[in-house]
């Protein structure tokens, strides 16, 4: 019976929540800052940054966009990644507005049947990423104070996730055999489709809709975030978090990493903010081993944001173990390419900057400007794909 117990992640889920709830009550003012320090990140960042992309995607959904792209957008993504041309929207959006939007349409398109149980398991281990709001601005400028580090970064990121995407087309249950239609064909084909999406409800209702959608969504990631907060500032305060970081530190010791930056690693497998910055004022560090590690900190987007990711797909066929595969093959791949592209092309950059500390790099970005800049690559992006759609042979 106890060995039962023991084995069941149950047991050890309720003993973690009873250990927080122990350290709230014994730890009210720590526990109280980590979720203020929580709720301004989520309100001052977040909202901003993913409110738009939310509302956004909602109204593309409803109004039949996804439908119209899906059929002008087959012959891309079949050949690449063995997937529906529906999910070029989650990939144009997934890598342009962050976690855990690439969830939340994946989702929507497995209610329409519009993915199967193996293309929606696909789909959303290579379509949830950090955004380029947070790379670029918070951890490149923010934390490194180098934009050409933080491009180096967002390279490696979005690069590893491509790939991602392109080694699990291995996995297709089936291959998909498109029918031969002439471009006239395709583009007659999206607008029937179009069409046939629209119905007698009126803009001004899928609008609230959409609205109303967002805000619930944008509210249990506020939620997440605090809650995480909270759990990572009682595993410091407890001393845990220096247990894990000297096992961390004994699993890699054959690349000498410091201290300071097993201890970021440890923080990013709950929470990917805290861990890339404490891993970016690691002072007694190589600047190689820092950009690494918060490489893998950003691929692997730590417990927090998988939670979250999994919370959005309950209901579905999406298998924690199979996305966690899919996280630590990113955080491979994007340690290898980090590696290479700071030998051949950063290794000169300015040294890191030890003067930013949490939280100023994040509240002293303009989250909104970086936002719609986002959504305006988003739309670039998504013309980039019609072209080359238009352009290959029928």
């Amino acid at each position: 019976m106890q060995e039962t117990m023991l084995k069941s992640p149950q047991f050890w889920l309720l003993l973690g929540l009873a250990g927080l709830a122990v350290f709230m009550v014994a730890e009210p003012s720590s526990a109280v800052n980590a979720a203020t320090a929580g709720l301004r990140l989520w309100a001052m960042v977040i909202i901003p940054a993913l409110l738009p992309f939310f509302i956004v995607s909602e109204l593309m959904v409803s109004m039949g966009l996804v439908r119209f792209l899906g059929v002008l957008l087959e012959p891309v993504m079949q050949p690449i990644f063995r997937l529906p041309g529906c999910s070029s929207l989650v990939v144009a959006m997934g890598f342009t507005s962050g976690f855990p939007i690439g969830a939340l349409l994946t989702r929507r398109l497995y209610d329409q049947a519009l993915l199967s149980d193996n293309e929606a398991e696909r789909l959303v281990s290579f379509t949830n990423n950090s955004s380029p709001l947070f790379i670029l601005g918070a951890v490149g400028m923010g934390m490194f104070g180098s934009p050409q580090l933080g491009w180096l970064l967002a390279i490696s990121h979005y690069l590893a996730n491509l790939m991602v995407g392109f080694i699990y087309r291995f996995k297709a249950q089936s291959v998909y055999r498109m029918p031969k239609t002439s471009r006239r064909g395709r583009w007659r084909a999206a607008g029937e489709e179009l069409l046939s999406s629209i119905n007698q409800e009126g803009f001004a209702k899928r609008l609230a809709e959409a609205i109303s959608k967002s805000i619930t969504n944008i509210l249990a990631i506020g939620g997440y975030i605090m809650t995480f907060s909270v759990i990572t500032t009682m595993l410091s305060d407890w001393g845990l978090m220096e247990i894990l970081a000297r096992v961390i530190n004994c699993i890699f010791g054959y690349f000498e990493l410091s201290y300071q930056v097993a201890y970021g690693l440890g923080m990013g497998l709950f929470e990917i903010t805290l861990g890339s910055n404490y891993i970016a004022q690691a002072g007694d560090a190589t600047l190689l081993h820092q950009l690494v590690a918060v490489s893998a900190v950003l691929s692997f987007s730590g417990l927090c944001i998988i939670t979250q990711v999994m919370g959005v797909l309950v209901g579905t066929p999406v298998r924690l173990g199979f996305y966690i595969k899919a996280r630590l093959l990113q955080a491979g791949i994007a340690v290898l390419i980090t590696g290479i592209g700071y030998k051949y092309w950063a290794a000169a950059s300015a040294p890191v900057s030890q003067t930013i500390l949490l939280p100023s790099p994040f509240y002293a970005i303009h989250a909104w400007r970086w936002s719609l800049y986002c959504m305006l690559f988003m739309v670039l992006l998504i013309c980039c794909l019609l072209c080359i759609a238009w352009m290959k042979k029928d």
